[in-house]
């Protein structure tokens, strides 16, 4: 059982005693509820949500074993746009310096943009555009706003 089976199980045994103590409570006999009707709710709505996360963990337990076989040969697919990611973001470190902020700002947002999506030359155009608007606007809003110098590219004029 994972974590979330152990928890689920202690909420169980916790909410079944204390409904268990749900009888020592004093009722007035001129109130038609009692002072039990709500905690008496509010546990037996734990203990039904604590029984499902104890059955929720242990079919995900028995969905992990099927799926760590089929994980350990897919693991670069499931990981590629991690490591597409950390690419370009390596990349962009390498560039900022010499293209400066909004030139390699333009080209880190707009690869990253069609990198992690279904990469296709009919979404290379809005990827641009996401590129140029998020470059432009976080300068104008440091540069101009804030007053932060940003790169300026050495290989730029």
């Amino acid at each position: 059982m994972g974590r979330d089976g152990w928890i689920g199980l202690g909420l169980l045994i916790l909410s079944g005693w204390l409904y268990s103590k749900l009888g020592e409570i004093p009722a007035n006999p001129f109130v038609p509820i009692g002072p039990a009707f709500y905690p008496r709710f509010l546990l037996l709505l734990t203990l039904l949500l604590s029984l499902a996360l104890v059955a929720q963990d242990l079919r995900a337990q028995v969905r992990e074993k099927k799926e760590s076989k089929e994980a350990s040969r897919d693991w670069y697919k499931r990981y590629q746009p991690t490591l597409l990611t950390f690419a370009a973001f390596g990349l962009y470190v390498l560039l900022l310096p010499r293209l400066g902020y909004l030139l390699s700002t333009i080209i880190f947002v707009a690869s990253l943009q069609w990198l992690l999506g279904k990469p296709s030359w009919r979404r290379l155009p809005g990827s641009l555009c996401m590129g140029i608007g998020t470059s432009v606007i976080t300068w104008v809003v440091f540069e101009k706003y804030l007053y932060v110098l940003l790169p300026r590219g050495s290989w730029l004029p």
